[in-house]
């Protein structure tokens, strides 16, 4: 019966941080927007509701499972159900509540051939990007962004790419055709791979990124010119 009374205090415990880390998340995201850049709160908000978005899911999914087996052991064993593990169920039960407010859900995933701009050695985002080129008839679920505040707001939808060393199957970036590039060194080409998109959901360092693209094969590399949008087509502004 004591381990049961010590798994029991674990979970306990494990409701309890994970509740208020989740908490602290969301509040951290409403930071993101209510705060300006230069105010020192930014800094703190960025920290939690920037970097720890990603968290957001996982912990939601964690306290859940904590809840349901401290719920498991409670119903047989009456000497378990104590106020203090009543109250953690309880915070338990608000975290999530608010996660849910939030958006915060499992994110989907779907395989298949994307087109789109890949955005390589971005100075800012970690780790690298891809913009899609979305269907307006079906474009893609946005979820629920909790990073939305620090982004302006004609800012596309990513999708985060992480580069091996390697590349893809012999194909990596440092060996695509010459492209436009910015002053930072960021590149960009327009390209067809296949691979498995997941998402919405929260991807990068920070977690500016709503969508994670596990690339298989590079299918076509394009260089991109001034103007060109995600799915190719020339724009320039009116003169």
């Amino acid at each position: 019966m004591r381990w049961l009374n010590g798994l029991a205090a674990v979970l306990t415990g494990a409701i309890y941080g994970m509740s208020i880390f989740l908490i602290l998340i969301l509040a951290g995201s409403i930071g993101l927007a209510w705060y300006d850049h230069s105010e020192p709160a930014y800094f703190g908000a960025m920290l939690l509701g920037g970097y720890g978005a990603a968290l957001a899911w996982p912990l939601f999914g964690l306290i859940v499972s904590a809840m349901l087996v401290l719920l498991a052991l409670a119903i047989p064993w009456r000497e378990l159900r104590t106020p203090r593990r009543g109250s953690a169920l309880l915070m338990g039960a608000i975290a999530l509540h608010a996660a849910w407010l939030f958006g915060v859900g499992p994110p989907a995933s779907r395989t298949g051939v994307f087109v789109g701009k890949f955005v390589y050695g971005h100075y800012g985002f970690r780790p690298d990007y891809f913009i899609p080129c979305e269907d307006p008839g079906r474009p893609l679920p946005r979820g629920s962004n909790l990073v939305q505040g620090a982004l302006p707001g004609d800012f596309p939808l990513t999708a985060a790419v992480n580069v091996t060393e390697k590349g893809w199957r012999g194909s990596h970036p440092r060996d695509w055709p010459p492209t436009q590039s910015d002053s930072h060194g960021t590149q960009y080409w327009l390209v067809r791979v296949r691979g498995t998109l997941q998402g919405p959901g929260q991807y990068g360092r920070p977690a500016l990124m709503q969508y994670l693209l596990k690339v298989d094969t590079v299918l076509s590399v394009a260089p991109i010119r001034p103007f060109q949008d995600a799915c190719g087509v020339y724009d320039p502004p009116p003169r």
